[in-house]
């Protein structure tokens, strides 16, 4: 079985990796979501500082200026981390921005989420197999599905903060199980530092991971024997959040992230009370559920299980569910230029997890098996349009002025797949039909020519110049 499994675990590496090499981009958006964070990786991997002015990501809209120098606004542990890989390979082979500066951010981009994806699936395919039973295949097509047909697989081919949070989230529910099985203050060490990390990535969710980590490790201890474990999480925890403010005050002169502390500009930050942004992000053009609707699978599993799930589990489902709630109560900007609704990439494995156990628990059944295999393709569609370009052109919500294209074509997948077709087959039947779909061809020709420009593609703008579409509206190269 061991030998089994290990040859599983090296196929799902493979195909993963495969998955990554063909797919992971090698150019930034005009976004700040990635040049942001590139600038601090050459600034820092190359230059030995943490002001971005010198470097070939200046312009991004992510910065913010102190002390006379421009910054990013972005939280610095994940650009430091890439900035020490970064500056390893540049001292080692020379790679650099200037002169290689698609290979670097390849490089980047593969070895961090791409990377980051294998993880994910080595985890999730072993928590599996030592926590669950059923059969060994299933397990692994589960935990291979988790990084193939969810936003996790879309986000895997580009720089961003919501994968490794993500990893951080299972590490930490994965923990909570060892501590169950050997309640080690190493265990709610670990769990404690996941959480921490989670919170470096992303404050709230690493918030609620930390108050999860907390309640799971007191619940699992012994009546008379929990202050030592607790304070062990309280001491990690909060030594990952001092290490944080001590490298904003070494990197910017003040403990502070620069997007509080900075001059910035509103994130639609705020107590929000919207039904249709509610049902947007869970069911309708960015919606958790409607790009994924194998999630939905989560409910019956909650309920059907529920004397069977672990301490573990549920501390996952309640990070899950707490985070939700944040994000649809005090955002209305959807995450900006980006796929679906980013915020909540990192809750996917605590809900994966649950549905897997209840899959797991089913007597083999086609009638089955097959809506699932149906949910998970539907899946794996949106997810590989997501990947053609995650930080997309989108609507942003109240950040979207009254009569911008984006308020015609709405849904970041439509976009996305309209995009995508163009490229591949200008005058092709698919982008012919999504055109005539869409209705305004005013709108489409925007959303292609703002689409180029965004992913600074030129030859797409030629392309889109040389277009029936472009003849059609009258316009001139």
């Amino acid at each position: 079985m061991r030998k089994k499994a290990r040859r599983l675990q090296y196929a799902g590496i493979v195909f993963l990796l495969l998955f990554a090499v063909l797919y992971t981009k090698e150019e930034v958006t005009i976004s700040g979501h990635e040049s942001s964070r590139f600038g601090v990786i050459q600034a820092l991997g190359e230059q030995g500082v943490f002001y971005i002015e010198h470097t070939n990501f200046a312009s991004t809209v992510d910065r913010t200026g102190r002390d006379g120098h421009v910054y990013s606004d972005k939280p610095l542990p994940l650009s430091v981390c890439a900035a020490a890989v970064h500056g390893a390979i540049h001292r080692v082979t020379g790679i650099n921005f200037t002169e290689n500066r698609m290979l670097a951010i390849y490089l980047v981009n593969l070895i961090f989420s791409g990377g980051c994806s294998i993880l994910l699936f080595l985890l999730m395919f072993n928590h599996l197999r030592r926590t669950s039973r059923g059969r060994l295949e299933l397990k692994w097509l589960l935990a291979l599905a988790m990084c193939l047909t969810t936003w996790l697989g879309s986000y895997s081919v580009i720089l961003n903060n919501h994968t490794p949070a993500a990893l951080a989230v299972l590490c930490m529910i994965v923990a909570l199980e060892k501590y169950r099985r050997k309640p080690t203050l190493k265990a709610a060490c670990f769990a404690a530092l996941a959480a921490g990390a989670a919170g470096a990535l992303d404050i709230p969710t690493g918030l609620f991971c930390g108050i999860a980590a907390l309640v799971g490790i007191g619940l699992e201890s012994p009546a008379g024997n929990r202050l030592k474990p607790l304070a062990t999480v309280v001491v990690s925890g909060a030594s990952v959040a001092l290490a944080v403010l001590a490298l904003n005050f070494i990197a910017y002169g003040t403990p502070v992230p620069l997007y509080v502390a900075g001059n910035t500009g509103t994130f639609g930050i705020g107590l929000h009370c919207a039904p249709d942004y509610w049902f947007q992000t869970l069911f309708g053009f960015r919606g958790l559920f409607s790009y994924q609707p194998f999630l939905l699978l989560a409910f019956p599993a909650a309920w059907l299980l529920r004397r069977k799930l672990r301490i573990s589990d549920w501390c996952g489902l309640g990070t899950a569910l707490a985070a939700t709630f944040f994000y649809l109560t005090f955002t209305n900007e959807y995450g900006g230029a980006s796929y679906g609704f980013r915020y909540l990439i990192p809750i996917i494995p605590a809900i994966w997890l649950v549905i897997s156990r209840w899959i797991l628990s089913w007597e083999p059944a086609i009638w089955k098996m097959l809506p699932v295999a149906i949910l998970l393709l539907w899946g794996a569609v949106t997810s590989l349009v997501g990947a053609y370009c995650p930080f997309c052109v989108a609507n942003e919500g109240f950040r979207t002025p009254p009569g911008h294209f984006s308020q015609v074509i709405r849904s970041p997948f439509l976009g996305n797949l309209l995009t995508m077709s163009f490229e591949r087959e200008p005058e092709g039947n698919l982008t012919r039909q999504l055109i005539d779909s869409i209705g305004d061809d005013e709108a489409c020709f925007r959303h292609l020519y703002v689409s180029a420009l965004h992913m600074r593609k030129p030859e797409l703008v030629v392309q889109l110049m040389q277009s029936s579409l472009a003849k059609k509206l009258g316009v001139s190269r």
